[in-house]
């Protein structure tokens, strides 16, 4: 039965069922003990912490199956390694050779196919989103903060040592108040080519989720409600954590209560959105359309939705091997779809099943993972609380 029509005769029914995130992405790295040291902080060797029930999952060898170390974390990085205790937010590509990350403390990394590179963006500020253009690379710590790379504005501040330049979006006035105490950006999707680059973000007040991001010919950058405030409070779209789109003009957006919005013509001055019903109040924290007729969608709880072209559903994923909140997920295919979470948990799904997949030399450490980026099959990539992984440890 339609879950509206449920609340309908219950609604402290279904309000009690509802799961929230613990807490959003934080500004503060939080600490994670540095898996290359053997020892203990005091240097002594670490006591065996004796039998635990998902060992299986983390062994001490790296094999071709299973995530190892792989990027910037590790000694010899050039430009420096980052430090352990800070979390990768965001892992976003234009091919198996060209990814960047992103995260807490102004943390930026780049892949040129063959190894990593640290950079200085100018800024200590925690990075959320990362918007890959034909020929600029664009990285948001907030709606309206920006750093950029390959633009300039005359006037404006000189550039960091890796010539990236700070610019600052400004809102229409009547937000300006609620962006600085009130909305907060979670994560960003620009499809290749796009003309928009669309924000999906936390709103205390409930009625500005979706906005929309866009460079002007001058190079300034144009922000604007991607939807009307009105029309947003009515899809319950005002607390979105995560969007992506099968193409520019058609993507889908997750929330905090179970909200899975779907926006046609993104591109246009008028898009169109439409709420879908995902079965669910848990927070859904990540989602990735692998076309226009199928979508995955996961949050707290081990949820897992699935969106099969249905006109007003999304599918219940029942055989899901994890309880722990799943923060974000992404594929290649529909047969090559990968989802990450709290306490090391990363699951695979082959276009039949879901599986556990196993992470190598963490040596006890269970990092909180944020971001999920695939290229093609056996090219992924994962980032969260002090680890950059990838099948075998390669790119």
């Amino acid at each position: 039965m339609n879950r509206w029509l449920i609340c309908l005769v219950g609604v402290t029914a279904c309000a009690s069922t509802e799961v929230l995130p613990s807490e959003g992405p934080s500004d503060e790295p939080s600490f994670v003990p540095d898996s290359r040291d053997d020892g203990g902080a005091d240097g002594a060797p670490r006591e065996a912490a004796g039998p635990c029930a998902d060992c299986e999952y983390f062994p001490d060898e790296c094999t071709p199956d299973a995530l190892c170390s792989n990027g910037p974390f590790d000694p010899g990085t050039a430009g420096g390694s980052i430090d352990p205790v800070r979390q990768i937010m965001v892992i976003r590509g234009r091919s198996a050779s060209d990814v960047w990350a992103a995260g807490a403390l102004g943390a930026l990394v780049h892949f040129d196919g063959t190894s990593w590179r640290r950079l200085e963006p100018g800024s200590g500020e925690t990075l959320r989103a990362l918007w890959l253009r034909d020929s600029e690379e664009v990285s948001l710590a907030s709606l309206t903060r920006i750093y950029a790379r390959g633009l300039h504005v005359d006037g404006g501040a000189p550039p960091s040592s890796d010539g990236w330049t700070f610019h600052k979006a400004t809102p229409p006035p009547e937000y300006e108040f609620s962006i600085q105490f009130y909305i907060h950006l979670r994560s960003g999707w620009g499809a290749p080519g796009a003309a928009s680059f669309w924000l999906a973000a936390y709103d205390g007040q409930q009625d500005a989720g979706l906005w929309r991001l866009r460079l002007s010919p001058s190079s300034t950058f144009e922000l604007g409600p991607g939807i009307a405030s009105d029309v947003c409070a009515t899809l319950r779209c005002g607390q979105m954590a995560s969007i992506h789109g099968a193409s520019a003009n058609d993507l889908w957006a997750v929330g905090m209560a179970g909200e899975a919005v779907r926006i046609t013509n993104a591109e246009s001055d008028t898009p169109s959105t439409k709420a879908f019903d995902t079965q669910t109040w848990n927070a859904l924290t990540g989602v990735w359309a692998a076309s226009a007729s199928e979508a995955w969608a996961v949050g707290v709880a081990g949820t897992v939705r699935h969106y099969t072209g249905d006109p007003d559903l999304w599918d219940v994923v029942s055989d899901v091997p994890t309880n722990e909140a799943l923060n974000a997920v992404w594929g290649s295919s529909a047969s090559d779809v990968w989802a990450v979470g709290n306490a090391g948990v990363v699951l695979h799904y082959d276009g039949t099943s879901w599986s556990r997949v196993k992470i190598a030399g963490l040596r006890g450490n269970r990092p909180k993972l944020n971001t999920v980026w695939v290229a093609s099959p056996g090219h992924v990539w994962v980032g969260g609380e002090g680890v950059l992984l990838s099948l075998g440890g390669k790119p």
